[in-house]
């Protein structure tokens, strides 16, 4: 039931104002959406031109196409190369980047994990077992005194 204009309900009017709310979020996430899809297919659409054009540069003019040259030709002398063709078929070799021994392994030394917890296990029962013989003379030292 949709209030009428003299309705002065304010519950009814927030229950109004959210159903636009709502109807208006689901209008705009629909067309946007529904341009997203007009974009996506623009994208896919370009791609596919650019594949049929071929290994040319797409859309451009002489001025970019003779910069190309001249960097081209730039790199042939650089490198003391017979001419510019022959830059775009200098073999490119990427190395792999070395691996570096990580802080981790270098404290494991070998070891496994089990054997550092076991090894960590050991030294805090050894720990806690020096700390209780510290605290019991502690506490045998204060008898004395209290003693005499």
């Amino acid at each position: 039931m949709c209030p009428s204009a003299n309705s002065r309900d304010p519950k009814e009017y927030g229950r109004v104002v959210n159903m636009f709310r709502v109807a208006a979020s689901r209008a705009l996430s629909t067309s946007a959406r529904r341009d997203g899809d007009l974009v996506q297919q623009a994208f896919v659409k370009k791609i596919k031109e650019f594949g049929q054009k071929g290994g040319d540069l797409v859309n451009t003019n002489p001025e970019v196409k003779k910069a190309l040259q001249d960097e081209l030709n730039r790199l042939a002398q650089k490198f003391h190369l017979a001419n510019a063709d022959i830059v775009g078929r200098i073999p490119t070799n990427f190395e792999s980047a070395k691996v570096v021994e990580s802080s981790v392994a270098a404290l494991l030394e070998g070891q496994s994990v089990s054997a550092l917890s076991e090894t960590i296990k050991k030294e805090k029962s050894e720990y806690v077992a020096t700390r209780a013989a510290k605290k019991a003379a502690e506490v045998a030292r204060a008898a004395a005194i209290k003693g005499n």
